[in-house]
């Protein structure tokens, strides 16, 4: 049985790849021997030292919501390496406002990385997996997207990132939809509430967030970037080549209704 679960020599884009979700995504898919390449906005140097820490192939600095630099940096990595397996648009943008907080400019950059964005790395890594031979398990490639449980609960507070995880929850449903008979598979992880990010930034300046934030899990606990990681794990292993269209909560059941 081959321990690689089918991932050795994939060649994987990240988005956001040097963020907690994204950079523990690139270690533990490095470690079953793909060839992870970092994409964020970060300088070389940073860049390169996350590469490093992780075990990536190579860093390169790409703006998601830059439909050029998207486009090229995709054709790039697929004539130097041969190929392109799988893309995860994790990259995101996003902060706190209500409707009457938020304005033009605040929508336009929310949609521009975290629904444009996506659509246009899609759009780029389709049209290199549709020309490319599929593998033996007769997979062109993999489109993953990082969503999450407030695409679907309207958690109140930041409107403009929650409905544009809400626009990506579909968004992924319609590119599976349109190449599933093609050999491409389009899926998407949605998150909870981490202990990472913007939540731990939040718990930092404000401990007593903890209790509110625990509430609306039923699970008891925040989640980690490393059990995010593990579901992407499997979204680009063999073992998920019969899905696609799906939206996998690995939030803890914040996204239903907690029963005290």
């Amino acid at each position: 049985m081959d321990a690689s679960r089918g991932l050795k020599d994939q060649v994987i884009i990240i988005t956001g790849g040097c963020g907690d979700i994204g950079s523990a995504t690139a270690q533990k898919l490095a470690a079953f021997g793909a060839r992870v390449i970092l994409w964020d906005i970060l300088d070389d140097d940073a860049g390169r030292s996350r590469v490093q820490k992780v075990g990536a192939a190579e860093y390169r600095n790409v703006d998601q919501g830059n439909s050029a630099q998207v486009h090229e940096g995709v054709q790039d990595v697929a004539k130097r390496f041969g190929r392109l397996d799988v893309v995860i648009g994790n990259a995101v943008n996003g902060s706190l406002g209500r409707l009457l907080d938020r304005s033009w400019e605040d929508w336009q950059e929310s949609f521009r990385v975290n629904v444009t964005g996506c659509a246009m790395l899609a759009q780029a890594a389709v049209k290199i997996m549709l020309a490319q031979t599929p593998n033996a398990d007769g997979i062109r490639g993999k489109v993953l997207f990082t969503g999450s449980w407030v695409g679907i609960y309207p958690y109140p507070g930041s409107i403009d990132y929650c409905a544009s995880k809400a626009a990506l929850a579909h968004l992924i449903r319609l590119i599976a939809q349109e190449f599933a008979s093609q050999g491409i598979r389009a899926n998407s992880v949605c998150p909870g509430i981490l202990n990472a990010g913007s939540s731990r930034k939040a718990l930092e300046r404000n401990p007593d967030l903890l209790k509110m934030m625990l509430a609306s899990v039923p699970a008891g606990e925040l989640g980690t970037p490393e059990q995010i990681a593990d579901a992407y794990v499997f979204l680009c292993s063999r073992e998920s080549n019969y899905m696609t269209g799906h939206v996998m909560f690995v939030d803890g059941g914040a996204s239903l209704t907690k029963r005290e």
